[in-house]
């Protein structure tokens, strides 16, 4: 239709002016650096990294453990905790198109028919003598319009504050994808350190059985010499003590494991029947850590990632608050067809169309738009302490990491020895007994102390692996991915 056309063709070249003024003045892309808050990285971690190679790109397959493997497959695609990350990212990604502003026109259509009923009983019997009804008869007729329409609403960015407001809301939507990406990760790390706490409940209760069965051997011993009357009763009571007491240890080691079982079967979003087969044993392989890693590294984590995404969104969204002040520049315009019946809606002859251009600039409104100015002046301020803060925090964490990783290291390895010195002093206590050297109570003596400094190395061995899966997590991910 010529009047649609027309109109169109009004709006294609003033269009493409106001186009290049706004791609002109679109605001510069801030962004933030660590060097823009004051933070001073040094070059290496101030605690050493151990010594080691490179680390692989998936770091659960350094253990070896086809379980393990298994199981991170399976929470990877089935964990509700995941699936509701990943609803998330969906969410954040609609709501930052909700949220972004309109920089190009909005364009509505619409069809319309409508019919009414009026009456003139309000002119009294003049209409009716007017119209050439009776005198005392109500006149009434009908109306009937249809119309089809265009309607344009735009918004001329002349000063860039509707880019700088979509800008920062892309911003938002990619610092929240950060957040939700650093939570998978973590999410990640933290079943496969639960993993590794149920092959401890393992062998923890592997060790308990065992126990109770050399404290039965040594109680069946003291029982046939006491009825000989080769032991005295004394003995023989302190040996069914140390029995009744395993067989306690043994059933807290099985609800211990039950327990850690059915919590991944859970994060695996299946029934908690407590049946999760695992390794049977931790591994003595961990993944491992470049000795020479730049401090820097850190700033790849995602957490941090969208801290500065806030910060730069924040500088934003400061010079759309300054903008605001400027004049704005609007135009709206419709175009379409107006007639009484529907078919003639699609008729030119019929056809209308307007265009105004609107131009609005604030002269009082109470010190609001300045307010609004400090107020995005403090959320920045705000968004770059947060920022030092987050750095400060995982800077800290690493090193932390770092230094229990060292202690563990020392504590492993003499609890090792320990275990084989607290070993050799159980077997000859066993030799001096039978000897009638020593008491009973020294063999129960030495046997519980080899159980316990066997638990404390198991302890100590999975607390290593949990650091080092920590570490990873810490410092971002695998080394080999330096994104």
């Amino acid at each position: 239709m010529k009047q649609i056309k027309s109109f169109f063709n009004f709006l294609n070249f003033r269009f493409l002016i106001l186009s290049i003024l706004i791609f002109k003045s679109c605001s510069n892309r801030a962004i933030v650096s660590v060097d823009d808050i004051g933070l001073k990285i040094p070059d290496v971690w101030q605690i050493p990294i151990p010594i080691s190679e490179d680390i692989v790109g998936k770091w659960w397959e350094i253990f070896q453990d086809e379980n393990l493997e298994n199981f991170i497959f399976n929470f990877r695609k089935n964990s509700p905790d995941i699936q509701s990350i990943l609803e998330s990212k969906k969410m954040a990604y609609h709501n930052s198109k909700i949220n972004s502003p309109n920089i190009l026109p909005s364009i509505n259509s619409s069809i319309r028919a409508d019919t009414s009923m009026q009456n003139l009983t309000g002119f009294g019997d003049a209409a009716g003598e007017i119209f050439g009804g009776q005198s005392g008869e109500i006149i009434s007729f009908e109306n009937s319009t249809a119309g089809l329409g265009f309607n344009l609403q735009w918004e001329i960015d002349i000063w860039g504050r509707l880019s700088n407001a979509k800008i920062a809301a892309g911003k938002n939507y990619e610092s929240i994808n950060y957040d939700l990406t650093y939570l998978g990760f973590s999410s990640v790390i933290r079943a496969a350190q639960s993993y590794f706490q149920t092959v401890e409940a393992y062998e923890q209760m592997k060790i308990a059985q065992e126990s109770y069965n050399s404290y039965t051997e040594i109680r069946d011993l003291v029982k046939n010499r006491y009825e000989k009357g080769l032991k005295s009763s004394l003995d023989y009571r302190l040996a069914e003590t140390s029995v009744s007491t395993s067989i306690v240890l043994v059933e807290t080691r099985k609800i211990q494991l039950s327990a850690l079982r059915r919590r991944l079967e859970t994060l695996l979003g299946k029934y908690p029947k407590g049946q999760m087969i695992t390794s049977k044993a931790l591994p003595d392989k961990l993944p491992i850590i470049e000795k020479a890693i730049p401090a820097d590294i850190i700033i790849r984590r995602p957490d941090l990632k969208s801290l500065f995404l806030k910060t730069e969104s924040e500088g934003l969204l400061l010079m759309q608050a300054k903008r605001n002040r400027l004049p704005g520049i609007s135009i709206s315009g419709s175009a379409g067809t107006s007639a009484q019946k529907l078919n003639d809606i699609f008729n030119e002859d019929y056809g209308i169309w307007s265009v105004g251009l609107n131009l609005a600039t604030p002269i009082f409104n109470s010190g609001k738009l300045k307010s609004a100015v400090k107020f995005r002046e403090s959320s920045k301020e705000k968004a770059k302490k947060d920022l030092l803060k987050g750095l400060l925090n995982a800077y800290s964490e690493v090193e932390q990491l770092l230094q229990i990783n060292q202690s563990l290291s020392i504590q492993q390895e003499s609890i090792n020895n320990a275990v084989q010195q607290s070993l050799d002093a159980y077997n000859l206590s066993k030799e001096r007994y039978d000897k009638g050297v020593t008491t009973l109570e020294s063999v129960l003596n030495s046997q519980r102390q080899y159980n316990n400094v066997r638990s404390q190395y198991l302890t100590l061995k999975r607390q290593r692996i949990e650091n080092r899966l920590s570490l990873i997590l810490a410092l971002g991910g695998d080394l080999d991915n330096n994104g």
